[in-house]
């Protein structure tokens, strides 16, 4: 079921591959085929490629679906326009429909997101559509005859499915860092609770050092689209720490043991174990607000802050603007006083973490975006890349930024600890860019070193007082991940 707080990680990757084409009046689809889905279909604002997005109701009547259609189906509180009787304009073009991803609503109606098909988009690709289908809409994939299934094209000779270029073979070239084959790491996963709907931002809090108003040996974790904050410990078990998480996604502690947050609700950072009574640290750059605060790190050399600033936590709330005109990675100095920005030429900046040693900062970056206010990274381009930045002696990126190494990636949150650097490769990610799940990098020279399968990662925990063991947070469930080597 999906609910109306979706995360906005979640609002890009549904929207973007959702169709974007006019209007269309009541009719048979293009092959001539009876139809079940004849209540009618709603077309919303896509507020990422200015077009409209289609969903198709299959259950329901007329005035219902209107209904649901004005409330928001894409995202919420942008309302679309109903009309009746009707089917999305895609089901006409067969070389452009990919399928249709069916869930349904909190009010019991059955709708079909019709999704668009474009091989030159690694999101839009077959796979790519299938995994935001199943991972971000979580509903039920149904390809069409383009990506290899039937659905409306049944009357017609199935199309072969087109090629994604994936590595098939150990002698297909590398791309980046990553090997055609990346060898699967001895480990033990553990469910430790389900049911969620989307977490992220784990963090363990030590049995001593941690300021004392947290719960010791627990781990917190955010599941974004309620707006809780969990807690679970092998004495407890899952328990609700704050039911207001002010939109808290990455955490990390101060050199204080004091808790961070990185808040896409208020669009700040702040420094508190209650996040409704934190401290703000800072709230914006040069006097506009940040975009959306996702994940961060602490440098252990002197305690500046460093984190990603996306544009997601913004997208759900038509009412709230861009203000600036960057994504970027900043930088709050020790005392909480100076903001500033240390990368300003990424697409869409994610994961953040520092080295033990504090002289590395790494960053994801989930690449291109149509929207981006930067017109040379309003596209596909660039890839979705994992990069290792230098820091200077005094906790900042060196400048000009030149990258240690870079390799083209698609990783969401990441940690550091002595076996090296653990990322989450998210199921969004094209799977040119190697298997889905948790992977070991060389911190040091950016080569893959191997991963551990896992059902659409988000983050990562390292530091966590048992040898071995890490805690990865995914779509729905979080996991306790022992390794066995």
């Amino acid at each position: 079921m999906v609910r109306s707080s979706l995360t906005l990680f979640f609002f890009f990757f549904f929207s973007f591959v959702l169709v974007a084409l006019g209007r269309a009046g009541a009719q048979d689809n293009a092959d001539g085929a009876a139809t079940e889905s004849t209540v009618g279909f709603c077309e919303s604002e896509n507020r990422f490629s200015g077009g409209l997005d289609c969903t198709q109701f299959v259950t329901g009547t007329a005035e219902e679906a209107k209904e649901a259609c004005a409330q928001g189906l894409t995202m919420p509180s942008v309302a679309g326009s109903f009309t009746e009787g009707a089917r999305c304009p895609l089901y006409l073009d067969k070389i452009r429909l990919g399928g249709e991803c069916e869930r349904q609503l909190e009010s019991g109606l059955v709708v079909r997101s019709v999704l668009e098909f474009d091989e030159d988009s690694p999101f839009a690709s077959c796979s790519g559509l299938e995994n935001v289908c199943t991972t971000f809409i979580q509903g039920q994939w149904k390809p069409a005859s383009a990506c290899g299934g039937g659905g409306d094209s049944d009357s017609s000779p199935d199309l072969p499915a087109p090629s994604e270029t994936e590595p098939t073979s150990e002698e297909e070239k590398e791309v980046g860092g990553v090997p055609a084959n990346s060898p699967e790491l001895a480990a033990e996963v553990e469910t430790l609770a389900d049911g969620f709907d989307f977490t992220e931002g784990p963090i363990w809090i030590p049995s001593q050092g941690a300021d004392p108003s947290l719960p010791p040996s627990t781990l917190l974790f955010s599941d974004m689209r309620r707006n809780v904050i969990y807690s679970w410990s092998n004495a407890t078990g899952l328990g609700v720490y704050t039911n207001e998480s002010m939109g808290t996604n990455g955490k990390a502690f101060d050199l204080d043991g004091q808790l961070i947050g990185f808040r896409s609700g208020p669009r700040n950072v702040a420094r508190g174990a209650d996040p409704k009574n934190a401290t703000v640290l800072a709230g914006g750059y040069e006097g506009k607000s940040f975009n959306s605060p996702n994940d961060g790190a602490v440098s252990p050399k002197d305690g500046s802050i460093f984190f990603s600033d996306p544009i997601w936590g913004i997208l759900a709330r038509p009412e709230e603007e861009q203000e600036l005109d960057l994504h970027g990675v900043f930088r709050i100095d020790a005392d909480g006083n100076v903001v500033t920005l240390e990368l300003n030429n990424l697409a869409m900046p994610n994961g953040i973490a520092i080295s033990e040693e504090g002289d590395t900062l790494f960053v994801s970056d989930t690449g291109g975006l149509p929207i981006h206010p930067n017109p040379k990274l309003a596209s596909d381009e660039p890839p979705p890349t994992l990069t290792a930045w230098a820091l200077e002696e005094e906790s900042k990126v060196n400048q000009p930024p030149v990258p240690i190494w870079s390799r083209e990636d698609f990783s969401d949150g990441m940690c550091l600890n002595e076996r090296g650097l653990w990322s989450t490769r998210s199921g969004m990610g094209p799977s040119i860019y190697g298997p889905k799940g948790l992977v070991l990098t060389n911190p040091s020279t950016g080569q893959e070193i191997g991963h551990i399968e896992i059902e659409d990662p988000t983050n990562v925990e390292c530091h966590t007082e048992e040898e071995g063991v890490l805690y990865v947070t995914t779509a729905s469930k979080v996991v306790k991940v022992t390794l066995l080597e």
